[in-house]
């Protein structure tokens, strides 16, 4: 059914792209369903872990698809610029489609490559990442970019969904996101196959554990994994060292 999760950067971005164009106008829908209705509340978590608010401060989210994180951060009241990346123009414009019905201001879209985001060294107060670090080809290169554009002090939060450490949650959690992503897949697109990236995605990716050893090799420190369901989500969060005298 599944097939194996693309190695060559060429060939997942062209394999990415076509799901995400298709999938723009109901990813929200997805999301909230996939994520057995926690996905907000999993969201709200990685707001939270941001550093305190700094009006003249800016904040990057990568692989923003449509745009749910930094609209929670303007509804939670952070008066930071925002400057929202995807590859994909579809989710951009669904974005910013809705920043413009909640009359969210100062949030600025561009296309970019998570894979190789052109940011100038020490920008940002912090970076967020919802469900986007399945995706890198070289994951540890794209944690060591982060690291670099974020200020002294600067922290990286990342949210995604996690694989759960105990063997029998892990087939249960892959067998949910496939039957249900069928599901849906087929009532929604008429393609049994379009959700079936997500567990694709997983089977290759490190989780969350994994995940916090690669930021700590880059370099972040005070990294904590804070897990959803058993494991089956999970936000991480590190820090780039600050200044010392």
């Amino acid at each position: 059914m599944t097939r194996e999760w693309p190695r060559r950067l060429k060939t997942r971005r062209e394999y990415v792209d076509a799901i995400f164009r298709r999938i723009a106008p109901r990813y929200d829908l997805l999301t909230r369903v996939l994520s057995f209705g926690q996905d907000r509340r999993w969201k709200e978590a990685a707001i939270a872990r941001l550093p305190p608010p700094r009006p003249d401060g800016v904040l990057l989210d990568l692989a923003t698809g449509t745009a749910e994180l930094p609209l929670l951060a303007r509804a939670r009241g952070r008066p930071e610029r925002i400057v929202a990346v995807d590859r994909s123009r579809s989710m951009l414009a669904r974005g910013r489609e809705k920043a413009r019905a909640a009359g969210a201001a100062g949030i600025d879209f561009v296309v970019g490559d998570l894979n190789a985001v052109p940011v100038t060294r020490e920008t940002f107060d912090a970076v967020l990442v919802g469900y986007g670090l399945r995706y890198p080809i070289d994951l540890r290169a794209v944690l060591a970019g982060i690291h670099r554009s974020l200020k002294p002090g600067g922290v990286l939060v990342a949210l995604d969904f996690g694989i759960p450490p105990n063997p029998v949650l892990r087939r249960v959690l892959f067998g949910y996101l496939l039957v249900t992503g069928t599901l849906w897949g087929l009532f929604l697109h008429g393609r049994p196959g379009t959700y079936w990236h997500i567990v694709e995605s997983l089977r290759a990716y490190p989780g969350q554990q994994g995940l916090a050893s690669l930021m700590r090799e880059v370099g972040f420190e005070r990294v904590e994994v804070e897990e959803r369901l058993f494991g089956s989500a999970a936000v991480v969060h590190g820090a780039r060292p600050p200044v010392t005298a």
